[in-house]
């Protein structure tokens, strides 16, 4: 039990350090779009619609069954609705651009659960470590900063906000791999459900909270050139990456 502990605030730590510098490098690569934070939030969706197209859907597809994806898929987005109208019921969290920020957060929640138990499950052997894996696992949410980061340029502490953002996820997700290390919750229908619910949450906020909502009043041109770089951007960066499949 020790070692499980010691291990997955190990895997915590470097996960948080991996998306930490995906949003330093968002701060760097396009400082000079922080005069309309619109185009960065829309530079966010690129990045989660080549999340989609070169990972999360080829892997949903390939490993789990159609109709219970399909299945969670409609939980996820009945989520979505419920948590939208809630936020706008609730003066305190619901700002004007502040909303999509909590429903981004709940869509990583929800894509850590999946990947977080797998990748306990794949350390439950007792063998040493394959840090091939580990690495690839840790690498792969170097792009989730860079999606945190570029959604909360708005907001005047964002430093801050990030930091708090970056190590709730990262907490989630070593909650999850201990789970995977402990607890035999390797059902296919189970991790189906997850799967399904994970692009549910994540389409919601990509196609209608980021790059429908966000882009009416900006110039469709600059939207189309800005989430093709995103979804460009993303593909080179997992081609870089090793995979953890």
């Amino acid at each position: 039990m020790i070692e499980e502990i010691k291990l997955s605030i190990l895997v915590t730590l470097l996960i948080f350090g991996a998306m930490f510098l995906g949003g330093i490098s968002i701060r760097l690569m396009f400082l000079i779009l922080n005069k309309n934070s619109l185009y960065l939030q829309i530079l966010c969706g690129g990045l989660l619609t080549g999340m989609f197209a070169f990972e999360i859907l080829p892997e949903a597809f390939s490993h789990f069954h159609v109709i219970g994806i399909f299945t969670g898929i409609s939980i996820g987005i009945l989520i979505m609705l419920m948590m939208e109208v809630f936020l706008h019921n609730n003066s305190y969290l619901h700002t004007k651009n502040q909303d999509t920020i909590y429903l981004l957060l709940i869509a990583l929640i929800f894509h850590s659960i999946p990947s977080g138990v797998t990748f306990g499950l794949s350390l439950q052997s007792g063998q040493m470590i394959n840090y091939g894996l580990l690495a690839a696992f840790i690498l792969h949410h170097f792009p989730e900063g860079m999606i945190i980061m570029a959604s909360i340029t708005y907001i005047k502490e964002k430093n801050k906000f990030f930091t708090i953002l970056c190590f709730t996820l990262s907490i989630v997700l070593g909650v999850n791999i201990f789970m995977g290390l402990n607890i035999r919750v390797d059902s296919i229908k189970w991790n189906t459900l997850m799967m399904g619910m994970t692009i549910g949450t994540m389409g919601y906020v990509t196609f209608y909270e980021l790059l429908w909502k966000k882009s009416k009043s900006l110039q469709k041109g600059k939207v189309a050139f800005i989430v093709l770089l995103g979804i460009v951007g993303i593909h080179y960066l997992l081609r870089f990456l090793p995979s953890h499949q």
